[in-house]
């Protein structure tokens, strides 16, 4: 479907992301918004408390144990009606508010004062009277000590709610209602918060307090850290879904390339052998080489050849199926690497006697034993020999070392072909996998299946496999198994 294809299917993921972002974007900033206007009641209920509060510890004194006097003047109805009281001054109503404790009861005295036309703003001196004892100086200082504590009441709700925020406090003239500081009024103008005007003790009606908080996004984005956290990963998890999608689609179409190319080339090796026997049998037919002994015995061992050659690439393919289906059984047995090496180095030379390939062996001269199955181990060697002989070209020179320690069998084939370039050195052992050489083009036909087949036989057994490798320097193999020990 061309649909699915690169060409279309980033710029849907792209736009997915793009969309994801937006509505996640949306969302939080409506939410930001729903939680400043909650942060905001719950400010403006601190403040509340703490004013109901400061309102009591005016009073409170000689009335400690009275809970009736306490439950009064903590109750939201007191708060309310005082609040009221205090608002009527904005409908042109004046009023009379004042107190008279007593041992056995309190006395407020509450009056309004409604005019029955509009008034102009009255320009007379307000004059206060004072109780026996009090002087303007006692008053102002006791206002003084009231407002202190009206801002640590405010710092102590502020604490229970968990509303971390600076703040300041702006006071207005009671009975004019004009800011006592015009610099903090016009400065609080651009606050994020304002409070309502309260009134903060029963005794003194000098001011009303008006709490003041600059910015309150740091506690709005401090109440939102769990969903920006979930908006965050869920993000990066969509993107991380695309990447390992478009990953996973990359090397499904990578592996259908090389499986194409594996089709192609297994067809060719699988061919050639089939075509030599024909031409051999052919041969024998034709020219009636029965007749001559010496030339039906090199036709045959011809023929014997490539069916063994086909046989090996077969038995191949049948054992990488098993080995990724857990299929596999190994028949192990005490194996001599050294002898394995030999005979396989023995039957390579023989094979290249016609060219110019050199084979250089140098054994260990301690014994090389491990617990392994002689076949796969064999067809391991063959493997790697061969590739070196064939991707060194016609001056081929592959050396072998075989040495070992007390735990392990090392053994290193190195050979003076053109290297395996950094990208490629991990996935050489990839099934399918060929390194390319002139864009997707080979000049060494292969299956793909010889290095991984190698991977999965010497892990089976225990051990691993590595390569080192430089461009145009050739390359080194190293196979480390597990020595063998008598139990």
């Amino acid at each position: 479907m061309k649909w699915l294809s690169k060409r279309y299917a980033y710029p849907m993921a792209g736009l997915a992301i793009l969309v994801s972002v937006g509505l996640q974007a949306a969302w939080l900033v409506q939410l930001f918004d729903a939680q400043r206007e909650q942060i905001k009641r719950d400010l403006e209920q601190s403040v509340s408390r703490a004013a109901s509060m400061n309102d009591y510890l005016s009073v409170v004194h000689g009335h400690e144990k009275s809970q009736n006097f306490r439950n009064f003047f903590l109750s939201p109805e007191w708060l309310q009606f005082k609040q009221a009281f205090t608002n009527m001054r904005k409908r042109h109503v004046s009023g009379r508010f004042s107190s008279d404790l007593k041992d056995d009861s309190t006395i407020i005295d509450i009056s309004l004062r409604i005019a029955n036309n509009q008034t102009q703003p009255s320009k007379r001196k307000v004059i206060r009277s004072y109780d026996i004892g009090e002087t303007q100086a006692s008053v102002e200082a006791g206002d003084r000590r009231d407002l202190i504590r009206m801002d640590s009441l405010v710092k102590v709700e502020f604490d229970k709610n968990q509303l971390d925020v600076s703040f300041y406090h702006v006071l207005y003239d009671y009975d004019t209602g004009k800011p006592e500081s015009h610099a903090l009024y016009n400065k609080s103008q651009h606050a994020d918060y304002r409070s309502l005007l309260y009134s903060y003790n029963i005794n003194f009606f000098f001011h009303n307090y008006q709490l003041v908080v600059p910015s309150v996004s740091k506690v709005v984005l401090y109440r939102m850290r769990y969903y920006l956290i979930s908006s965050f990963l869920m993000l990066a998890l969509t993107a991380l879904a695309f990447v390992f999608l478009f990953r996973l689609i990359s090397s499904q179409q990578l592996y259908t390339r090389v499986r194409l190319a594996f089709t192609g080339n297994m067809t060719h090796e699988l061919k050639t052998p089939v075509s030599v026997i024909e031409a051999a049998l052919d041969a024998v037919s034709r020219y009636q080489l029965y007749r001559d002994p010496v030339k039906l015995e090199n036709y045959l061992e011809i023929s014997r050849s490539e069916l063994q050659r086909l046989n090996m690439m077969i038995n191949k393919v049948l054992s990488l199926e098993q080995l990724d289906n857990g299929e596999i059984v190994l028949r192990k047995e005490l194996y001599d690497v050294q002898q394995g090496l030999a005979s396989m180095v023995a039957a390579m030379q023989l094979r290249n006697g016609n060219s110019n390939a050199k084979i250089y062996y140098h054994p260990s001269d301690e014994p090389c034993f491990v617990d392994g199955d002689p076949l796969h181990l064999t067809n391991v060697f063959y493997n790697l020999i061969d590739n070196g002989l064939k991707y060194s070209g016609t001056d081929a020179s592959i050396t072998i070392h075989c040495s070992a320690e007390e735990e392990t069998v090392s053994i290193v084939i190195a050979d003076n072909g053109p290297g395996i370039a950094a990208i490629y050195r991990e996935k050489i052992f990839e099934r399918f996998f060929r390194v390319p050489e002139e864009a997707s083009t080979h000049n060494v036909k292969g299956s793909g299946l010889g290095l991984h087949y190698v991977k999965q036989i010497i892990t089976v057994h225990g051990g691993t496999i590595s390569v080192r490798s430089e461009d145009n320097k050739g390359s080194q193999f190293i196979i480390e198994l597990p020595a063998y020990h008598e139990i």
